[in-house]
C-alpha cells in the first residue's frame, strides 16, 4: 500500500508519532523534576541562644521534609529500667524536638554505645553523658539488666516520637575496631531489642547505622574483619543507615567509587543518616593534622551524593548541620575535645547565615517533587 496515496493515513501516523514524542519528552521532564528520597537535617543549633534555636527550626522546616533526632548523649538507664519518668531536662528536650518535627517525616536514632563507640553509653539524667550509676557499672552489653533497660528506653522513644524510621545503634561498626571483645555482646543486645520491637511495630523500619568512611578505611589493619562482621550483621536490619564524612578518611569530595562499593556491599535499602563536608580546612593542632575543605569541594560532594541518592533509590538523606557553628564553638572549645571542631564548617550556610555554593545544590534537589 502506497501511504503517499492515502493522505488521511499519513496524517494519522504523523500525529501518533508526534504524540509519542511529546509524551516521552513530558515523562523525561517529569522524572528530572522528581526525587524519590526525603531530604532533611537534625535540629542542631549553631549557638546557645534562642535566636539560634528558632532559626534552626525555621530553616529545617522550610528546606527539609524529614527531621532527624540524633539521641547520642547517654541513656536514662535507671529510669528506663524502673519504668520511672525521665528527668525534666530530658523530657523537655524531647518535647522541643517533637515540636520541631511536626508535619515532617521523623527519623529517631538511639544507641547503647558511647560517643567514642568503644564502650557502653553513659547516663542521661539531669545532664548529658553523666557517669554510670553503680548498678550499671562493669556490666556487659548483653547483661539482662542492660537489655531490659535499653529495650524500655527504645519503647519509650517510639511511643513519644512515633517515628517513621528508628535506629537502635549509631555507627556500630566502629565498635568492632575499637573494642572487638564487646562486639558479640552488642549483637546480642541489638537482636534482643530488635526482635521484641518488631513484634509490636512490624511495619516500623528498625535498623542500625554504620560509618561508611570507616567501613572503607583501608588504613585500618583489621578492615576486612570489620567489613565481614558488618556484612553478617546486616541480616538483622530492615535497611542500612549510613553515616558518611569522607574527609575523615581522606576520601575524595567526589567519592563515586565508595558509593559503588556500598551498593555492591548490600542489596538492602540505604539511607544517609548523617553526612557533611567542610567548606574550610580543618586544623587539628593536637594531631598535627589538616583536613582539607573548600566551598567548591563541599558543593561537589553534595552534588555527587544527591545524584547517587536518586540513582540508587536511597530512602532519605540527612545533612547533620544546616549552618556553621563557629559561635557555639567559641563557647565550648575549652571544655570539649579538640576533635569536635571537625564538623564546625560543614553547614550549608556560613557562621553569619550567608549561603554557601552548596546551598544552591540542596535547593535544586529539594525543589523537586517527591514521587
Amino acid at each position: 500500500m502506497d501511504i503517499k496515496k492515502r493522505p488521511a493515513l499519513l496524517i494519522f501516523i504523523i500525529v501518533i508519532n508526534l504524540f509519542v514524542l511529546q509524551f516521552s519528552v513530558i515523562k523525561s521532564y517529569a522524572q528530572e523534576n522528581e526525587r524519590n528520597y526525603y531530604m532533611g537535617f537534625t535540629p542542631f543549633p549553631w549557638d546557645m541562644t534562642i535566636e539560634a534555636v528558632n532559626s534552626t527550626s525555621q530553616f529545617i522546616s522550610q528546606y527539609g521534609d524529614i527531621v532527624s533526632h540524633h539521641l547520642d548523649a547517654g541513656v536514662p538507664w535507671v529510669e528506663a529500667l524502673d519504668g520511672k519518668p525521665y528527668h525534666n531536662n530530658l523530657a523537655n528536650n524531647w518535647e522541643d524536638r517533637r515540636n520541631v518535627s511536626k508535619g515532617k517525616k521523623v527519623f529517631v536514632s538511639v544507641t547503647p554505645l558511647n560517643g567514642g563507640r568503644n564502650d557502653m553509653a553513659l547516663y542521661r539524667g539531669k545532664d548529658e553523658n553523666m557517669p554510670l550509676p553503680d548498678a550499671f557499672k562493669d556490666k556487659s552489653l548483653d547483661d539482662p539488666v542492660i537489655e531490659r533497660a535499653y529495650l524500655n528506653y527504645c519503647r519509650s522513644a517510639i511511643e513519644f516520637f512515633k517515628p517513621d524510621y528508628f535506629a537502635i545503634g549509631i555507627e556500630v561498626n566502629e565498635l568492632i575496631h575499637n573494642t572487638p571483645a564487646m562486639w558479640t555482646q552488642f549483637v546480642e543486645l541489638y537482636k534482643y531489642v530488635y526482635v521484641d520491637l518488631k513484634k509490636s511495630h512490624p511495619d516500623l523500619p528498625i535498623f542500625a547505622t554504620f560509618s561508611l568512611h570507616n567501613l572503607t578505611n583501608y588504613g585500618w589493619s583489621d578492615i576486612k574483619d570489620v567489613q565481614d562482621k558488618t556484612r553478617d550483621f546486616l541480616q538483622y536490619v530492615d535497611m542500612v543507615g549510613i553515616s558518611y564524612y569522607p574527609f575523615m578518611a581522606g576520601q575524595s569530595q567526589k567519592p563515586t567509587e565508595i558509593f559503588d562499593w556500598l551498593r555492591d556491599f548490600t542489596d538492602k535499602q540505604i539511607a544517609i543518616a548523617e553526612t557533611g563536608y567542610p567548606s574550610e580546612d580543618i586544623i587539628l593542632k593536637s594531631f598535627n593534622l589538616v583536613l582539607p575543605g573548600s566551598p567548591e569541594s563541599q558543593k561537589i560532594f553534595y552534588e555527587t551524593l544527591l545524584e547517587r541518592a536518586e540513582h540508587d533509590n536511597y530512602v532519605f538523606v540527612v545533612s547533620f548541620l544546616y549552618r556553621d557553628y563557629d559561635k557555639l564553638w567559641d563557647k565550648i572549645k575549652s571544655s570539649v575535645p579538640e576533635f569536635f571542631v571537625v564538623w564546625k564548617d560543614c553547614g550549608l550556610l556560613d557562621e553569619d547565615g550567608k549561603e554557601k555554593p552548596v546551598f544552591a545544590i540542596w535547593k535544586t534537589y529539594f525543589s523537586k517533587n517527591m514521587r
